[in-house]
């Protein structure tokens, strides 16, 4: 958010927002970086001698500017996650640059002391992790997901046996709860769907049991395609077929049901590979981003002949389901 008061001329510091801390800053360093960009966003220009300006940088914002100043690479930080003392960033190892990192930190230390920590994050064993920490899964009176070393519990539809070795995707984060809730809600009863990015291969499962006859799912992790199959096994599923890849691996086979629960700038950065592969009248089940991420979401879904028709929240994660224009 932005507020102008046109009062006198803008003197040689003005004041920035960051949650509730109001900073003074060098207006040269504040035009020449990243609220240059909200200025012209807001598709305004403003006279130096005729404002005085506050800006309040949202969290979106600073992430927006952090994606396009590193060169415009929209996948080189893969998720952001808010924490108690600030924002959490990730990305693969092979892509950070230290030295490209340091400069952006430079440039914003006139805001105040910047304290931050770069840790190289092992492979865990999720099997093990999950064993030590898991509960059952209850959503609704519709599904009950549960490892193989839990007991069955009667009074839902459908029960999913998930062991995650080193995949994503129990249903414990709120994106594939989100998802696997979604799928109840489709007619699924002999449509074909394509997993993208399938995890533990739970949403491929769950949609099998609900009807779905072709079902594909891929993933670029090995260990989560065999841990699909593995699942796929323990469910009486093995109709189900799983590959390593991504989406452009696959061919431009058309699906009714394309599902995708990763993280917002591969779903933007993919948005059309995912079109590509829908038939007319077809859905797009997407998660793994925020609330707030939802209008770029929409956005780049609706330029490649998607349009939002739902859409559902949990504890700010956000779920929507589209369809493809017959047009």
């Amino acid at each position: 958010m932005m507020t102008t008061s046109k009062s006198k001329p803008l003197p040689e510091s003005t004041k920035v927002k960051i949650g509730k801390n109001i900073f003074d800053i060098d207006i040269d360093i504040l035009l020449s970086s990243m609220t240059h960009q909200i200025i012209h966003k807001n598709n305004s220009l403003y006279n130096s001698d005729d404002y005085n300006l506050i800006f309040e940088i949202t969290r979106s914002e600073i992430i927006n500017f952090l994606e396009s100043y590193f060169d415009g690479e929209a996948e080189y930080f893969d998720i952001f996650e808010d924490s108690a003392t600030g924002l959490i960033a990730y990305c693969q190892t092979d892509l950070f640059d230290s030295a490209l990192f340091s400069e952006v930190i430079k440039r914003y230390e006139v805001l105040g002391p910047i304290s931050f920590e770069i840790n190289e994050i092992e492979k865990q064993n999720w099997n093990a992790v999950w064993e030590s920490n898991y509960d059952p899964i209850r959503i609704s009176n519709q599904v009950f997901i549960r490892a193989n070393f839990h007991e069955s519990e009667p009074g839902y539809a459908m029960e999913i046996v998930i062991n995650p070795k080193m995949s994503f995707g129990t249903g414990h984060h709120e994106t594939t709860f989100l998802m696997t809730q979604a799928l109840f809600h489709l007619e699924l009863q002999g449509k074909s769907v394509l997993d993208a990015g399938t995890g533990t291969g739970i949403l491929a499962l769950v949609a099998t049991k609900l009807g779905a006859r072709d079902v594909k799912g891929f993933d670029i992790d090995p260990w989560s395609i065999e841990n699909s199959i593995e699942n796929a096994g323990l469910n009486q599923c093995e109709d189900i077929i799983f590959v390593e890849g991504t989406i452009v691996n696959e061919s431009l086979k058309k699906y009714d049901v394309l599902l995708a629960n990763i993280n917002r700038n591969i779903l933007l950065s993919e948005m059309h590979e995912y079109s590509e592969r829908i038939v007319d009248g077809g859905l797009l089940l997407l998660s793994g981003f925020y609330a707030e991420d939802v209008p770029m979401i929409v956005k780049s879904a609706l330029e490649n002949g998607l349009i939002s028709v739902a859409q559902t929240e949990k504890n700010r994660w956000t779920c929507i389901k589209l369809k493809k224009s017959n047009l």
